[in-house]
């Protein structure tokens, strides 16, 4: 190569290595960009939260348990609940690290839940705001974390509970759910918020001290729910038992009528299907005695139709179609056709009402003569065809 193309590919490695530098760096800005941006909004949104919380519901003054900015509540339930709260911490202890410590409870009060950017439509945040609250207020012993937290927000009738974990294990989750179940209903039932915390903090106290027998006692709701969820199960006892039977029974004269066709010789039943091959003869019907259409293979029969011609042992014959309509199953026999009788159906002949079923099957089912009779007019018909 001459010099003047070294030069020039030299000129070209140093461009191509600036170029990628300069991407890769580009890349790496992006790459921190975008990973900040991630990072600030989960951050971000639990920092406009806690913003919210020390705005709008200040920690209680001490020696204070409630924080009622708003004074939603009336002076006496002010006092009743700060007064029972402060028993709670006095009377109710807990061993931690080898010293009783009263358990702390905080209850905090706001206008609505929209205060603290919380959506009407939202359950569980309330819920978060509640142990929020913990962390703000600085709720229980640092070494215990035996704080409890309320959280009511009076507008949308909205109740969080939150408890450290030195608390959970008398304040379960469903020692929580109970109690705000219980303060939700009364709020929608009654409007009247200082009786339901009134209660609430009773039952706070009450599990605390392990007792949760008047929180789960039961109500005319409790009452009501249980005995129409009894009536389902009995209910669905009876229509389990009753399928079983009625498959208990199907087995049963499935059983008797297979011993009955073995019990029967093969020349009864040639016998039995020269008698009713002579009166199908005498009878010379053409058309079904039930739906009054053409029996297959006679000549004024429709063609392409796929039904088959049933002889029963009175000598009258039906369509298929039909037979399955009236009669249910049935088994073939010497070319006679006899319906085993399941489920009720009648084994009656829709003409004549003879019993059409194998001479000596179990007579476990009626046949028909009431369903036969009206049948039989149809049959009646169909014959004079």
């Amino acid at each position: 190569c001459s010099a003047v193309e070294l030069h020039s590919i030299a000129e070209y490695s140093r461009h191509r290595h600036g170029s990628c530098v300069l991407k890769a760096t580009m890349h790496a800005k992006l790459t921190i960009s975008l990973a900040v941006a991630l990072l600030y909004v989960p951050l971000g949104a639990a920092y406009y939260s806690a913003t919210k919380l020390r705005k709008y519901l200040p920690a209680p003054a001490a020696p204070n348990h409630v924080s009622d900015p708003t004074s939603s509540l009336s002076p006496q339930t002010f006092a009743f609940v700060d007064s029972a709260l402060q028993d709670i911490k006095r009377e109710v202890l807990v061993s931690c690290g080898g010293v009783s410590r009263g358990y702390e409870v905080a209850v905090g009060v706001l206008g609505t839940s929209q205060t603290l950017g919380i959506d009407g439509d939202d359950e569980s945040t309330i819920v978060t705001a509640s142990a929020d609250l913990l962390d703000e207020w600085g709720v229980g012993h640092k070494d215990c974390n035996n704080g409890v937290t309320l959280l009511l927000a009076l507008g949308d009738r909205k109740v969080g509970i939150f408890a450290g974990k030195g608390a959970t294990g008398l304040m379960t989750n469903r020692v929580r759910s109970r109690i705000i179940k219980k303060m939700t209903d009364e709020l929608k039932a009654t409007r009247d918020h200082d009786v339901a915390l009134r209660d609430a903090v009773a039952f706070i106290g009450d599990a605390l001290n392990g007792d949760t027998s008047e929180l789960f006692k039961w109500t005319a709701e409790d009452y009501v729910n249980y005995a129409i969820w009894g009536c389902v199960a009995i209910w669905g006892c009876v229509y389990l038992a009753d399928a079983a039977y009625n498959r208990c029974k199907d087995k049963v004269r499935q059983r008797r009528l297979q011993r009955t066709l073995e019990r029967i010789d093969e020349a009864d039943l040639q016998a039995a299907a020269e008698e009713a091959t002579g009166a199908a003869a005498r009878f010379n019907a053409t058309d079904c005695p039930i739906c009054l259409e053409e029996l297959p293979g006679t000549p004024g029969a429709a063609a392409g139709n796929t039904n088959e011609t049933l002889l029963l042992r009175c000598g009258h014959s039906l369509c298929s179609q039909c037979a399955g309509e009236w009669f249910g199953r049935g088994v073939d026999r010497a070319g006679i056709w006899y319906p085993l009788g399941e489920g009720g159906k009648p084994t009656g002949c829709p003409v004549c009402r003879t019993d059409t079923r194998i001479e000596g099957q179990d007579p476990d089912h009626h046949n028909g003569d009431d369903a036969g009779a009206g049948g039989g007019g149809g049959g009646a018909g169909g014959g004079g065809a």
